[in-house]
């Protein structure tokens, strides 16, 4: 007699789908649910807005300090003022801080040694500044509504160009976004996915430094697979959907995913600005354009004065990094490296003594002193000096 099968025991190939689409649909149910307890504890002023958004082309802007000029829509600097700034400034009409939250300004051209700072002025004739922050080949949305000096009438905007100028710089624009929550969106979506700075956990994940600490990437997927799980057990003690276990690893495999994509992503944006910053270059130059490349040059001029044979150098600084990579530069010479100096009657003749990143040490070049705390003082010779650090030979 052959084997009669129950067509209800033999889940069809529709029902499993809809099983685990069911995955995906809670995931996003999840996600939906905490992003919108987020914003309602977490968004400035209303979620909506007929504020109309403020822009203006670059041709708009006056260059009050530095070399540059007009090109269309553009303003071009191609060269800084004393003490290597250059100031741009904006006159518009009056409007209320409240209304805006993102300033956006489109620059080109800048390199990784430039730093730039946006200032405003309020009708009470205060002025204030925050710093912009350069990523990925652009400045990053500036999200202002969040400081407390944001207030009140904005009479004046300006931005201020700081540091060494290798190529002109183009400034297409700045727009102003209104407190909106449809017209945020996008650049809160994108934050999700901007360069998270290298560190030492970036093999494994991303802790969310470029987005934001409140809600740092593992921390909300942690959160998002814990409520879908919630929403699962009550739908199926509701009878909606069959509680099913193997939906559980498959949520946990989802989160990871997201985790993972996010993780390529900031991957990707960090291989690209490390080819930027060190393909091509030579080893010294590679060095040099580290972000501890003032400490490799540094030791490279040090290494220059000493003599060929070994020599005892004591070496200080305040920094536990810079002293231990200062040492490091300085092999194979017999180093002490130490935070503090050791009492003048323990340092003999013939030393040398480096300083890097040193404060509380003063030399008195007339007298050839170098002294420190507890009125201690040797009589030495200063064979380099830059930027405040140093290379002595006692006497």
């Amino acid at each position: 007699m052959p084997i009669q099968l129950d067509p209800d025991s033999v889940p069809s190939k529709k029902r499993l789908h809809q099983k685990w689409l069911t995955v995906p649909l809670l995931f996003f149910a999840s996600t939906l649910i905490l992003s919108l307890v987020y914003l309602q504890y977490n968004w400035p002023g209303k979620w909506f807005s007929n504020v109309k958004p403020l822009g203006w082309n670059g041709a708009a802007l006056t260059l009050n300090k530095g070399q540059g000029y007009s090109d269309q829509d553009k303003l071009v600097i191609k060269g800084l003022a004393d003490q290597n700034i250059a100031v741009v400034s904006l006159s518009p009409p009056a409007f209320r801080a409240k209304d805006y939250q993102t300033i956006t300004w489109s620059i080109s051209g800048v390199t990784p040694n430039i730093e730039m700072e946006f200032l405003w002025r309020t009708a009470d004739n205060r002025t204030f500044v925050r710093s912009l922050v350069w990523a990925a080949n652009t400045l990053e949305p500036l999200e202002i509504a969040e400081d407390e000096n944001w207030r009140g009438q904005i009479i004046d905007l300006a931005i201020i160009v700081k540091g060494t100028l290798a190529a002109p710089i183009l400034i297409n624009g700045i727009s102003l976004e209104p407190v909106s929550l449809p017209g945020a969106l996008p650049h809160m979506v994108k934050k999700w996915f901007a360069l998270d700075p290298w560190q030492g956990t970036s093999i494994n994940f991303v802790d969310g430094e470029a987005i934001d600490k409140n809600a740092p990437p593992v921390l909300a997927i942690a959160a998002i697979i814990l409520l879908a799980l919630l929403l699962n057990l009550i739908l199926s003690i509701a009878k909606i959907i069959p509680l099913n276990v193997a939906m559980i690893g498959g949520m946990i495999l989802l989160g990871w995913f997201m985790l993972d994509v996010r993780w390529q992503a900031n991957l990707f944006q960090q291989l690209e600005l490390t080819h930027q910053q060190f393909a091509g270059k030579t080893w010294e130059d590679k060095h040099l354009a580290a972000e501890d490349g003032a400490l490799f040059d540094f030791m490279k001029k040090v290494k220059e004065k000493l003599p060929a044979e070994n020599s005892r150098i004591l070496y200080f600084s305040d920094e536990a990094y810079s002293r231990r990579k200062g040492a490091y530069h300085l092999y194979p010479h017999n180093v002490l490296a130490l935070n503090d100096l050791p009492p003048a009657s323990k340092i003999k003749t013939g030393d040398y003594i480096a300083l890097f990143a040193k404060k509380s040490v003063q030399y008195d070049r007339s007298h050839q002193l170098l002294m420190w705390s507890d009125g201690q003082s040797i009589k030495v010779d200063l064979l380099f000096l830059a930027e405040g650090n140093a290379l002595f030979k006692v006497r």
